[in-house]
């Protein structure tokens, strides 16, 4: 597989806003928080990195699932994060709570969130770099 360069486009929309197009021609739209002058109406930069890191840890799982014959039935994702309180105040703590209703047991759903958190997720690699990344999951088993 080979990683090909990512290219984004950011164009200024006025206030704090912006407008980001990626190389399929998806826009998304861009907006400081609120403390920093922006409206609150889109999302913020903050907002985008830890949606961008639930989704790929998201998908990570789901192909993991997959390559062992497991579709789940749901699959929710709850990500919170703690930042330094000084410059650059990067997270030093991410935690994600996972609720999977699959037929999948406790030791595949823990060697499939170690291999998604230190390396089959970028982001999360990424992550790591600079903070903790610590989960706890629940397996519902649908009868």
């Amino acid at each position: 597989m080979e990683f090909k360069p990512v290219e984004m486009d950011l164009t200024y929309e006025g206030g704090m806003r912006f407008t980001a197009t990626g190389q399929t021609g998806v826009r998304i739209p861009i907006d400081a928080h609120r403390h920093l002058g922006g409206g609150g109406e889109t999302p913020n930069p903050i907002d985008y990195l830890i949606a961008s890191l639930g989704g790929c840890v998201g998908i990570k799982i789901l192909l993991s699932l997959s390559d062992n014959g497991i579709v789940p039935e749901s699959l929710t994702i709850g990500v919170r994060g703690t930042r330094r309180q000084s410059l650059p105040a990067v997270f030093d703590n991410v935690h994600f709570g996972i609720t999977l209703a699959a037929p999948v047991d406790d030791a595949r759903v823990r060697e499939i969130m170690d291999r998604t958190l230190a390396y089959l997720c970028p982001i999360s690699a990424m992550f790591a770099e600079v903070g903790e990344l610590t989960y706890e999951y629940r397996i519902v088993r649908n009868r």
